[in-house]
């Protein structure tokens, strides 16, 4: 029983473990079938010791920023393990080729040195913990994010103006 314990270990069979350390940082990009991102965003700790999120909510949009409470990133560390996300194989494709579509990538870090990266283009794993992350991103940056950097086709008030004269 011992030996094949090892030797499942050694060619990766094991089971996927829950990382034990605490969640340091998340991220999650979508994108679909034109240049970009539709969807990215980032929560970790800065320079200063501050929690940050970094995200951009609509899409090909504006960059928003907002500082969070810790307690953020243990909801975050909650939906990765309610929803199993520790289990995601690292690369999620399609039986058949598909070329034009959407793609998506996952990671998170730990205290503890572990990590956790998975990433897709048109097929997902089961479940909702994506989603879970997504919505949740999208939900901290509407409650008062602050625009940090404006979208890459927008135009400016002063863009406006000039093209009045």
């Amino acid at each position: 029983m011992c030996l094949l314990s090892g030797v499942l270990g050694l060619i990766g069979c094991a089971p996927k473990k829950m990382p034990e350390g605490d969640l340091i940082r998340v991220e999650y990009t979508r994108s679909g079938t034109m240049a970009g991102y539709e969807f990215e965003g980032r929560v970790e700790q800065d320079s200063a010791g501050s929690f940050v999120i970094r995200a951009m909510k609509e899409s090909y949009g504006a960059l928003y920023e907002k500082k969070v409470s810790p307690e953020v990133l243990q909801h975050f560390r909650q939906i990765i393990e309610e929803e199993k996300m520790y289990k995601y194989k690292e690369s999620y494709r399609p039986k058949l080729e598909v070329l034009d579509g959407w793609g998506w990538s996952f990671s998170a870090k730990f205290s503890d040195g572990s990590s956790i990266y998975s990433h897709g283009s048109n097929a997902s794993p089961s479940g909702n913990g994506l989603g879970k992350i997504w919505g949740y991103m999208e939900s901290l940056i509407e409650e008062g994010g602050v625009k940090i950097k404006e979208a890459p086709f927008e135009q400016d008030e002063t863009d406006l103006n000039e093209s009045d004269n």
